[in-house]
């Protein structure tokens, strides 16, 4: 698997829910999420002609424009354009938020035996009840706070599972919600993209999280996917993911930077 197309499908993969603004910019791309989203203001994509400065000042503007007093800057690397972007946002007040492995594995070799234990039960969260455990333990996990589940969510959730371009899971031990991630289809169906894989602090160790990576491998070479992506964290999931057969390319990180004062001093608090 080629590394430049590896990171470029990884950077432009990304969620944009039906109901968020998506713009496509010079050279990089920005969602606002409306939908109690923790991180509400995303960048991705950067891959600009444009200096530092002014990537930052079209991304500001943006974010003067929506009504938000911080960006989150995605997926940026080592290879990002312009190369001293990351720097800038540092000295503005950036603040990383996570660091994580970019990994890939080769699904026309055939899925890995995960081992999975029999205790383990893993479903498709189709309902209000098994939506509302897959949120609290990515809240958990991700140290975020706990968003409701409205009717909408259920319904978009119905909706990606129904219209093939992905689903998610959530798995069970003891009766309890231990683990959640979902998995979304592009390229025309030859890439599966693997996102919030997680599992709740008291189920670690016991193969929840292998439960839910298995049943989004299955339904990713069930599709027909050649590869599958996911970034995963350094420290948590990448280790499971590389004894998986998963290989890394890298890595990516995220910065919270605050908007200038001076274009955004009207912005609420």
């Amino acid at each position: 698997m080629d590394a430049d197309e590896i990171l470029r499908i990884t950077a432009h993969t990304f969620w944009v829910p039906p109901e968020s603004e998506h713009l496509q910019l010079d050279g990089f791309e920005m969602v606002r999420y409306d939908n109690g989203f923790h991180y509400d203001t995303g960048v991705y994509a950067v891959n600009s002609d444009l200096s530092a400065p002014d990537v930052i000042a079209a991304a500001e503007r943006q974010a003067v424009e929506w009504g938000r007093h911080a960006l989150y800057w995605n997926g940026l690397t080592d290879r990002t354009r312009p190369a001293d972007l990351a720097g800038l946002l540092r000295d503005r007040g950036g603040v990383e938020l996570e660091r994580m492995a970019i990994l890939a594995l080769d699904l026309t070799a055939g899925r890995p035996d995960l081992d999975v234990p029999a205790d383990v039960t893993t479903i498709v969260p189709m309902d209000r009840r098994t939506c509302e455990d897959s949120e609290a333990v990515a809240a958990e996990a991700f140290e975020t706070p706990v968003r409701p589940v409205r009717d909408e969510d259920v319904e978009g959730q119905r909706h990606t599972v129904d219209s093939g371009s992905g689903t998610s899971y959530v798995a069970y031990l003891d009766g309890r919600p231990a683990a959640t991630g979902g998995v979304t289809f592009h390229a025309d169906g030859t890439v599966a993209k693997l996102w919030g894989g997680s599992s709740a602090r008291w189920a670690r160790g016991r193969g929840a999280y292998r439960g839910v990576l298995d049943s989004r491998l299955r339904a990713a070479a069930d599709r027909g996917c050649r590869i599958a992506l996911v970034s995963g964290r350094l420290e948590t999931s990448a280790p499971t993911l590389r004894r998986a057969g998963f290989r890394s390319y890298g890595e990516e990180f995220m910065l919270r930077v605050p908007v200038d004062s001076q274009s955004g001093n009207h912005l609420r608090p």
